[in-house]
């Protein structure tokens, strides 16, 4: 899976430098799903999103990883930054664009 990494972002979660990974969308019985991973300082955690096409499954699995690390940031309480500021820059599901207030995606 590591050589179809198409896009990378590093945050900084509790101070400390942590990558999400995503991966090129495979096709599954008629479906694409893109794999991402998030390098947690406790450890790294995989999911993946799924759509009808490798664009939306790569779109909806950026959301995937954002809801998680906002998730963590207004419910765990956890420091979560992209260039030492509060948006993560990535896309964001509507029913939670108040936990990202600087987006502009």
């Amino acid at each position: 899976m590591t050589d179809d990494v198409i896009a990378r972002r590093v945050f900084k979660i509790d101070g400390q430098q942590a990558e999400c990974r995503f991966y090129k969308p495979q096709e599954d019985a008629g479906s694409f799903f893109c794999p991402v991973q998030i390098d947690w300082p406790e450890g790294t955690k995989n999911k993946r999103a799924g759509g009808v096409d490798e664009v939306q499954a790569l779109l909806l699995g950026m959301m995937l990883a954002h809801t998680d690390l906002l998730a963590a940031r207004n419910m765990d309480g956890r420091v979560i930054e992209w260039f030492d500021g509060q948006s993560l820059g990535l896309p964001v599901t509507p029913s939670i664009r108040d936990w990202d207030p600087d987006n502009h995606m």
